[in-house]
């Protein structure tokens, strides 16, 4: 059950609640029993190893995904929700640049970009909260991992969500890459209150910049501080190495 409640402040500033999730598919039971919350202006990391539920969480929050429990939202502002996927099937053969990519993803967007001078304008100041805006007149095939996950942030931020997910943001993207990432998303919840929702598996960069941390597999496993996982054979359960 999905409840996008608007205008209401949570006693315990909590902007999103999940209790007793639980997901199957074709009898199996990938979720069971997952309860979390996200409070404004936090970023709140799930992390797990492969199989968990992680993304099956993300798309049940999204209301992709058919499922049990209560989803519930505290929006106290324009209730928007955006999102970064994992993976995005594109053909990366096919000779767009990023101010094609995004007039194409954001078309139905703001009158501003009607007219090409202005459209071009726009989508520098999209590409300009992700501080790559000089990627505008490249190759989308051309860029590097951490370059594109800049640019699908870029789409995100537009119209300004109130909820930002993200599925495994720093995949394919090197060390200078991720560190670029992490201040980015630092400064999305520090200077522009954004709430972040996300997926990875960079431990140390999650450790680095999340608020509070869940641990999925299959069911909750750890919901705590970055601190608490600093001790090396907590990970290893977590993660089965022990």
């Amino acid at each position: 059950m999905l409840s996008p409640t608007k205008n209401s402040i949570s006693a315990n500033g909590d902007l999103l609640e999940v209790r007793n999730l639980a997901v199957s598919l074709g009898g199996n039971k990938i979720l069971d029993k997952v309860n979390l919350a996200v409070k404004h202006g936090t970023i709140h990391a799930l992390i797990g190893p492969n199989g968990a539920g992680k993304t099956t969480l993300i798309r049940s929050i999204m209301g992709g995904m058919p499922h049990q429990g209560l989803i519930r939202f505290l929006f106290t502002g324009n209730g928007r929700i955006g999102y970064v996927p994992q993976l995005l099937e594109f053909d990366h053969s096919v000779p767009i640049t990023v101010f094609d990519f995004l007039s194409l993803m954001l078309q139905t967007t703001p009158v501003f970009l009607s007219r090409r001078r202005n459209k071009r304008a726009g989508i520098k100041r999209i590409l300009a909260a992700t501080d790559c805006e000089h990627l505008i007149d490249r190759l989308v095939g051309g860029l590097s991992g951490g370059e594109f996950r800049r640019v699908l942030l870029a789409q995100a931020l537009t119209p300004t969500p109130e909820l930002l997910l993200l599925d495994e943001p720093a995949s394919n993207v090197d060390e200078y890459g991720v560190r670029q990432f992490e201040e980015m998303l630092v400064n999305l919840k520090q200077n522009h209150g954004h709430s972040i929702l996300m997926v990875g598996h960079d431990l140390q960069m999650i450790i680095r910049i999340a608020d509070r941390i869940t641990a999925i597999n299959r069911t909750v496993t750890f919901d705590g501080s970055a601190d608490e996982l600093q001790d090396p054979t907590m990970v290893a359960r977590l993660f089965g190495l022990g």
